[in-house]
C-alpha cells in the first residue's frame, strides 16, 4: 500500500534526522574509548572544546553586522543539505524502504516531508534565538560554553 511506504519513510527519516550527527559522535566516541586510553580521549576532547571556545571568542566581528550579500539563502541551504546527506544513513534507509515497498515516489515524498519538517524546526528555533540574543552575544555565549565544557572535561 502506498500510504504505508509514505508513513514508513516519513517516520524513519524524521526520527533518524533528529539525532543524526549525535549518533555519529556517540559511535566515534565509543570507538575511541575502545582503542585509546581514557586519559588520551579525555584530554583530546577537552583540548578540542577549549580550542573551539578560544577560536569562537577570537573571531572578528567584521562579518557579524553584515548580511550575506549576493547569496541566495535557498541555494546555500539546499547545497549544504544535499552534500551532507550524500551516503548518509537516512539516504540508505530510504533506499531500503523503496526496495521493500516498491513505491519509490511515496518513499521519496515521506522522506522529503520528514527532512522538511526537521529543517523547519531548526530554522524556527534559530530565528527565535536570533530575536532574543544578538549575533555577537550568541558568539560569546557559545565560546564560553565551549570553554566550560573543555574545563569540565579536564576535571570530571
Amino acid at each position: 500500500m502506498w500510504w504505508k511506504a509514505l508513513l514508513a519513510a516519513f517516520g524513519l527519516l524524521f526520527v533518524a534526522e533528529l539525532g543524526d550527527k549525535t549518533q555519529l559522535a556517540v559511535t566515534v566516541g565509543t570507538a575511541l574509548y575502545e582503542f585509546l586510553p581514557e586519559k588520551v580521549v579525555r584530554y583530546g576532547v577537552a583540548g578540542l572544546f577549549l580550542l573551539f571556545g578560544v577560536l569562537t571568542l577570537l573571531r572578528r566581528d567584521e562579518e557579524e553586522g553584515r548580511k550575506a550579500e549576493g547569496r541566495n539563502p535557498f541555494l546555500s541551504v539546499f547545497l549544504i543539505i544535499a552534500l551532507m546527506e550524500l551516503g548518509d544513513k537516512t539516504q540508505l534507509s530510504l533506499l531500503a524502504l523503496a526496495a521493500r515497498y516498491s513505491y519509490p515516489v511515496f518513499v521519496f515524498l515521506g522522506g522529503t516531508l520528514a527532512l522538511c519538517l526537521t529543517s523547519l524546526v531548526g530554522a524556527l528555533v534559530g530565528t527565535s534565538l536570533s530575536r532574543l540574543v544578538s549575533p555577537p552575544w550568541m558568539r560569546r555565549i557559545s565560546g564560553i560554553v565551549f570553554l566550560a565544557f573543555g574545563a569540565a572535561s579536564l576535571f570530571w
